[in-house]
């Protein structure tokens, strides 16, 4: 055991040092998602280190101790520990009010009833669904009664996306940002007020085996540029493969203005269903300060690995809708600019 707790206090130190690296390899990235899971095996060590007290074991709790705290420092940003960045909103009229559900189905999933009777359940004025193939776009035509307006592009490499609206479109647009593969949409909705927003949907490939982390950063980073530039309400949904404390997904919130609405309330992990001690909050909805939060929950599972997540949000454009909104460091357009030049030109 008492090899057992070296070994265990070394892997849990160097998954706690290699995120601190700046690099965009797959297996140092993927240490950002294991903050929590870390922190565990950090505290796990430390109860058999005092136990057992193998040689430099003072040494060896002090950094164990240091490298909870690190890791705890991510987390507890999600927790009630801290105060919430995205207040509670105070308009409830039907006119201005939204209400948006998004989900990634997993191509492979065939559980398609299961999500459609959820969506009919809960109603939403909005559904993201990331990951649809030609088989799930046949099997979502019962939803093209109630929402009229829609962006579909079912695709066979899990990257596909629809979108369905109750709400009009206006120029709705698919875009390849950076990958030719991998689509986003942009359009604007307009609400029953009258008031106008623009909504960003993303899907950006994940850190795996044999790849890099640029293409997945540059695409969250340009839409963050673009919506800094256009200066609208805007609201950013989908799976974006990443953690909302990463590097990236902080220089996506400085650089952009938007807030997380899971900060001060919990992590809503939503990946991955089939593994509970192992579940990250993949699926992210970054919002403006023109909107107040009426109610964020996290769904029940569809077949899918990936739960879905709602939202509501009224229009009411007020800077006392949030609170310790990110702010710009010096460098961030720099860091901006030279992500968005790799990841188009990997």
């Amino acid at each position: 055991m008492r090899k057992f707790a070296l070994i265990l206090t070394i892997g849990s130190l160097l998954a706690s040092l290699l995120p601190l690296i700046p690099s965009p390899f797959w297996w140092i990235r993927v240490f950002d998602f294991t903050r929590l899971q870390v922190a565990v095996l950090i505290m796990a060590s430390v109860v058999l280190l005092f136990r057992y007290r193998p040689p430099y074991w003072l040494w060896l709790i002090g950094l164990s101790t240091g490298a909870f705290f690190h890791q705890a420092s991510f987390i507890t940003d999600y927790t009630p520990l801290k105060r919430v960045q995205a207040k509670a909103g105070n308009v409830l009229t039907a006119r201005s009010h939204f209400r948006l559900v998004v989900c990634n189905v997993r191509m492979e999933n065939r559980e398609s009833t299961a999500f459609i009777d959820l969506m009919h359940q809960t109603q939403p004025d909005l559904i993201l669904v990331n990951e649809p193939d030609a088989w799930w776009a046949e099997q979502l035509r019962p939803l093209h009664q109630i929402y009229p307006y829609r962006i579909l592009l079912p695709l066979p490499n899990t990257y596909g996306m629809a979108l369905f609206s109750r709400l009009p479109l206006i120029t709705p647009n698919v875009r390849f940002l950076v990958e030719p593969d991998v689509p986003s949409f942009w359009t604007k909705v307009r609400l029953p007020s009258g008031e106008v927003f623009d909504l960003y949907c993303l899907h950006p490939r994940p850190p795996k085996p044999g790849t890099r982390s640029y293409e997945r950063d540059a695409e969250l980073l340009v839409t963050g540029r673009h919506i800094r530039n256009a200066g609208r309400p805007a609201v950013v949904a989908g799976d974006m493969n990443d953690v909302g404390w990463s590097r990236t997904s902080r220089l996506f919130q400085r650089y952009s203005g938007l807030v997380d609405p899971r900060r001060g309330r919990g992590l809503y992990n939503t990946y991955s269903t089939y593994v509970p001690l192992f579940r990250y909050p993949l699926d992210h909805i970054f919002y403006s300060d023109d909107f107040g939060l009426l109610n964020l929950e996290r769904l029940p599972e569809v077949g899918s690995d990936h739960f879905p997540m709602l939202i509501d949000l009224s229009y009411e454009p007020r800077a006392e809708n949030t609170r310790n909104e990110p702010e710009r460091r010096e460098g961030d357009t720099r860091r901006v600019r030279e992500k968005i030049g790799k990841g188009r030109s990997e």
